[in-house]
């Protein structure tokens, strides 16, 4: 919990009306965008409007042409990106506010607000994390995630209103449950084999290092260790962390990306030997290979060893050659022209998730998470500010039908639970994924256009 920051879970949207705004006009954009509160200002904030001022106003008989910024609170109390979830929660207890304006560098990016917090912190997430973090034995944790694969799967839907699933702050609430489950099975299979007598880093990939896990989602990880004489250790860990997963219930990786597998139980030397034939290898299969590791994210251990890897990744791609025959192997998700039937995942999400990877990578952006990495490319110019706000709405759009469409085919007991038939969902919904898809596939055309003119240069 220590770790988990005010921007994880603010919703990224500003609603905000002119100096010039009516109380009508700021009652009827609550309305529309479904907000609590409106921050007023023209290029500076100077006020915000709640809920609840409109509520006095109305009850006070204001005349609702009169300025807004007669009932907005200019003592505008905020708090920092970076502080922690608890501080939040003094500020909302200390101030006796609902709702918390949040900076980067005195510029607003969002607002926390009382709801958003009591929901984070709420009694089901904040239960099976100390119930994970407290299990001294593999069968403890898995009947505690049996009671949280339900929650997720009944409870969480219901707490939500489907028009306003926000799948990245789910995405982010799962993972960091799944990473103390990790945590706690890793320190229950080290009790039991010992303590290692070298540095490790246990780290996972996909969409559990993306944050980006919904209801059910492969293992993806792997482990990094400092001496290579220590090797048979680790590959004993590995083994007993990947059944240990089996056991509780976590699927297992059909394609072998896991610590059960030897060949992702490596030294920091021989992974970095791994990493550098990769690159240079014209397999489609190794690239694929190298590409997966650009959503690395530490969960155990020594995280300077994690560090050192993924800094060499960095480094490989950084050669026009290597990041040329990532991008082409990242294009091979495309995205379907006339759906009926798809795979929502896999030619929906993945035609857009790759890429935005292999193009971080190349501009060294250590986000992880495909919303952030979107946001970053902006910043640095390589995608323009109109493109990543249409490639996030499209991206949020595609997550959110993912998570409704897993809940479906799993209450029905379907093998495939990222099966979408178009002709289950109403009219409009299915024009708005088509729109979605037709959003990345755009983005994918001038991806291309980059590829041939990267290619063209090689000898």
């Amino acid at each position: 919990m220590e770790n988990v920051s005010v921007e994880d879970i603010i919703k990224k949207r500003i609603v905000k009306a002119e100096l010039s705004a009516t109380i009508k006009d700021v009652a009827k954009l609550m309305c529309e965008s479904g907000s609590t509160y409106v921050l007023l200002g023209d290029e500076e904030v100077k006020g915000i409007i709640t809920e609840g001022d409109m509520k006095r106003a109305i009850a006070q008989g204001m005349d609702t042409s009169s300025k807004a910024s007669s009932i907005a609170n200019e003592n505008i109390i905020k708090i920092e990106k970076n502080r922690g979830v608890e501080e939040a929660g003094i500020e909302f207890f200390k101030n006796k506010i609902k709702h918390l304006p949040v900076e980067d560098n005195g510029k607003i990016i969002g607002v926390l607000t009382i709801k958003d917090m009591v929901f984070f912190l709420s009694k089901s997430p904040l239960y099976f994390l100390k119930e994970f973090s407290k299990a001294k034995s593999i069968d403890e944790i898995k009947k505690s995630y049996q009671r949280f694969q339900r929650y997720v799967l009944e409870i969480l839907p219901r707490e939500f209103d489907r028009e306003s699933i926000d799948p990245g702050y789910i995405g982010k609430m799962i993972s960091m449950i799944n990473d103390e489950i990790l945590i706690s099975v890793i320190r229950i299979c080290i009790a039991n084999l010992g303590k290692p007598k070298c540095k490790f880093s246990f780290f996972v990939m996909g969409s559990e290092g993306r944050m980006e896990q919904l209801l059910r989602t492969d293992q993806d990880n792997a482990m990094i260790f400092e001496k290579k004489q220590e090797r048979d250790y680790f590959l004993e860990l590995g083994k007993s962390i990947h059944s240990s997963l089996l056991k509780i219930g976590f699927s297992d990786c059909p394609e072998g990306y896991t610590v059960g597998n030897n060949t992702w139980v490596m030294s920091l030397e021989d992974w970095s030997e791994k990493m550098e034939h990769w690159a240079f290898s014209l397999e489609a299969k190794d690239l694929l290979n190298l590409s997966i590791f650009g959503d690395m994210r530490h969960v155990y251990g020594e995280k300077e060893l994690f560090d050192k890897l993924r800094e060499r990744l960095f480094t490989l791609c950084r050669n026009e050659r290597v990041f040329a025959n990532l991008l082409d192997v990242s294009l091979g998700f495309s995205v379907p022209s006339k759906p009926k039937e798809m795979d929502i995942k896999n030619q929906g999400l993945l035609p857009l998730i790759a890429p935005i990877r292999i193009l971080s990578l190349k501009f060294d952006i250590k986000n992880t998470n495909t919303i952030d990495r979107i946001g970053e490319l902006c910043t640095k110019g390589d995608i323009s500010n109109d493109l990543a706000s249409n490639l996030k709405v499209a991206y949020n759009f595609l997550k959110t039908m993912h998570f409704l469409t897993q809940i479906e085919n799993i209450k029905k007991k379907e093998r495939d639970v990222n099966r979408l038939n178009l002709k289950d969902i109403p009219k409009i919904k299915a024009k708005f994924l088509k729109d979605s898809l037709k959003t990345i596939s755009e983005f994918q055309g001038p991806m291309r256009e980059k590829l041939r003119w990267l290619t063209s240069g090689f000898v």
